[in-house]
């Protein structure tokens, strides 16, 4: 029974009766319109009824056919009758064209028999000598029109089939486009989306797989942070009693070399604290009204004497935002703090500007630098990720600043991107919520 079940909510199942269903519609509609082309073809006089017709009605008019009968008949029979003979020549109605002087595509001719056809006019000509009726027949005897009306009924049946039965597919597939909205929100590092599981197909499996992978790597990087936090502040301990003992060395160049390579331990270890801290929400923004050009003026005025010079290239008098000053300064000493260290001391100055912007408030640093490879962007925020490129190994750092930077903008509900080609530079943007545009 379970074997059973499953079979019935399989998609392939699903497919399959969709293209039968399809199919059998389709040659029900086709069946339809050429039984019934075949009953009107049935019921259409052929070529011999017609000549034998004309000439029934052209003995009844008799030779020369006499005017008066002919319109009797005319009016009778639902015809238009023209006549052409020796010195005289008359038609019961002005717009039956000649069969002989048009344009007419004639597909019947035998002896004193034509029959043919110009524009819209169906022509049935009886000669006998130098006698001439022709017959204009009217539309019950035309089965161009309702020829073209079957097909175009044909064309939209199958239409309306075909649009069904993708609708009905689109419908059975939609969990598809689940799937792939799932994936674009784990790509953006959204791991607490789900894709609906609503059915009880392979899809749903699948979505229902794709939920538990999505479960076992927030698992795998709660793991990861819980450890690198763990390890950190089990440093922090020896660390300061390494730093005790450093104060009773000797002064020597191996001090000096010791003490730097523990303030750089103790800096990574406090940023790796700070960013875990205000990404699971331990950390109180100190929100205030601050005027952000003497903040970012202060922040260039600390890289007096940087190669190359960092300048204020675009500031308004004043602009304000709600934000937390510290965290702030942080996050743009970093940004500045790359531009520097990955420009060469001959390139154009970093410029920093300040603007409005869609509803932000946005900080811009601009270098010349080096830039970053295009296969690397997607990933400089990760922490300890650097870019190992031969002319940049000797620069120092560890991959935790822009992942700082990045954890204080989203804490601030903001946002930070980076644009950069190779060799010729890189843009960061800061943007945060213009809290007085929105009120």
């Amino acid at each position: 029974m379970k074997f059973v079940r499953k079979r019935i909510n399989s998609i392939f199942t699903k497919l399959l009766v969709v293209v039968v269903c399809t199919g059998l519609c389709i040659n029900i509609a086709i069946g339809a319109v050429f039984h019934q082309i075949f009953q009107n073809l049935a019921e259409t006089p052929l070529e011999k009824n017609i000549i034998q017709y004309a000439n029934y009605l052209v003995k009844d008019m008799g030779i020369p056919p006499q005017f008066e009968r002919a319109r009797e008949i005319a009016e009778t029979a639902s015809l238009k009758i023209r006549y052409d003979g020796p010195g005289t020549e008359w038609s019961t109605s002005p717009d039956i064209p000649d069969i002989n002087r048009h344009r007419t595509h004639i597909w019947h001719e035998d002896g004193g028999v034509k029959i043919g056809k110009f524009r819209s006019h169906y022509l049935v000509q009886i000669s006998n000598g130098p006698h001439r009726v022709t017959f204009d027949l009217e539309r019950r005897f035309q089965q161009e029109d309702t020829h073209k009306k079957l097909a175009i009924m044909f064309i939209v049946l199958s239409t309306l089939i075909l649009a069904g039965a993708y609708l009905l597919m689109r419908f059975i597939l939609k969990p598809l486009k689940w799937l792939t909205e799932g994936v674009e929100h784990v790509s953006r590092g959204n791991l607490e989306h789900q894709v609906p599981v609503k059915r009880k197909d392979e899809l749903a499996e699948l979505a229902d797989a794709f939920n538990n992978m999505t479960e076992q790597v927030k698992k795998m990087l709660h793991a990861r942070e819980r450890l690198m936090l763990d390890v950190s502040h089990e440093l922090r301990s020896p660390l300061t009693r390494l730093k005790v003992a450093l104060e009773f060395l000797p002064e020597s160049t191996t001090k000096e070399s010791l003490k730097e390579d523990v303030d750089v331990m103790e800096s990574m270890i406090t940023e790796i604290l700070e960013t875990a801290r205000l990404r699971n929400g331990y950390a109180t923004l100190n929100l205030s009204e601050t005027d952000l050009v003497p903040l970012i003026q202060a922040v260039v005025a600390g890289f007096e004497g940087a190669s190359p010079e960092v300048a204020a290239a675009r500031m308004p008098t004043s602009l304000t935002a709600m934000l937390d000053r510290e965290l702030c300064r942080t996050v743009l000493k970093n940004i500045i703090a790359n531009a520097v260290k990955y420009s060469g001391s001959g390139e154009k100055p970093v410029e920093v500007s300040l603007f409005h912007k869609s509803g932000f408030v946005v900080i811009q640093v601009r270098d010349r630098g080096m830039g970053i490879p295009e296969e690397d962007l997607p990933y400089i925020f990760e922490p300890f990720y650097r870019v190992e490129k031969s002319r940049s190994q000797t620069i120092k750092g560890y991959g935790l600043g822009l992942n700082l930077c990045k954890t204080i903008m989203e804490a601030h509900k903001g946002n930070i991107e980076i644009e950069s080609t190779l060799d010729e530079g890189t843009t960061v943007t800061l943007l945060f919520p213009d809290q007085q545009g929105d009120a």
